[in-house]
């Protein structure tokens, strides 16, 4: 039976209910593609934080504190803008796919959905690099379980470097690329490694991802999600790109 204890994150629990007021509650769920879902668009009417987990995952507790961790910090700072791809970014995108060779309906389709992960990785990263590193600080106890998730997430990263040039916009696998590269450098900071972050070293990514970690690490204790999003969109030139919308 996989370990589906949690009691690592019971501070981060505690706070997430309190700035909340509402209980935390954890399920699993086998067909999840990532290791935890943080379910805040139905906590206004189900009156609790819903936090879906992989149960086969073996960095249970962090990932229970970290989903805690973006709760507090979206009632914190009450952000609720999301990050799209403009029309003329999905129109140029879908004219270099098929500048690729790719079929029309199939440019397309590369061209909405690549370009959605994307957004949905800068929204993300950088915030998530933040917390991570509050959660290094503040909650020792989770330690452990967070160099787990790192090294679990070491080879899925690595292993962007190795896909095809030739099937992608330079653009996106790039920005791709170097997300994946600051992810690793910061593991390195957090727990004093050099090995995360080697391979992207080697591949030429050192300057961009030493200022993509620069502008989370240099940033004020109260930046809000959208000024670390706005920096690394101005660092990777995505800045015409990607809009933000309101729901």
């Amino acid at each position: 039976m996989p370990d589906t204890t949690y009691k690592q994150a019971a501070g981060l629990i505690r706070e997430a209910e309190k700035i909340s007021a509402i209980p935390v509650r954890v399920t699993w769920d086998d067909t999840l593609q990532v290791g935890a879902v943080l379910h805040l668009s139905e906590a206004q009417w189900s009156k609790q934080l819903r936090i879906s987990v992989k149960p086969t995952r073996p960095d249970i507790p962090y990932l229970v504190g970290v989903q805690c961790a973006l709760a507090i910090r979206f009632y914190t700072k009450r952000e609720q803008r999301h990050l799209t791809a403009s029309q003329a970014s999905r129109d140029k995108a879908v004219s270099e796919f098929r500048e690729l060779g790719y079929a029309p309906e199939m440019a397309k389709s590369l061209a909405e959905n690549l370009l959605a992960q994307l957004g949905s990785q800068i929204r993300s990263a950088g915030p998530l690099i933040k917390l991570s590193a509050q959660i290094y600080r503040d909650y020792p106890e989770l330690r452990d379980s967070q160099l787990t998730h790192f090294l679990l997430e070491k080879e899925d990263g690595e292993r962007s470097l190795g896909i095809d040039t030739t099937k992608f916009p330079d653009w996106i696998l790039r920005s791709h690329q170097a997300i994946n590269g600051a992810n690793a450098l910061a593991a390195d900071y957090l727990f004093d490694r050099t090995d995360f972050f080697a391979p992207f070293k080697q591949a030429g990514f050192e300057a961009i991802c030493t200022g993509l970690v620069g502008d989370v690490t240099g940033s004020q204790a109260d930046v809000s999600d959208s000024e670390l999003v706005n920096a690394w969109l101005n660092r990777l030139d995505l800045n015409d790109r990607f809009e933000w919308m309101t729901p």
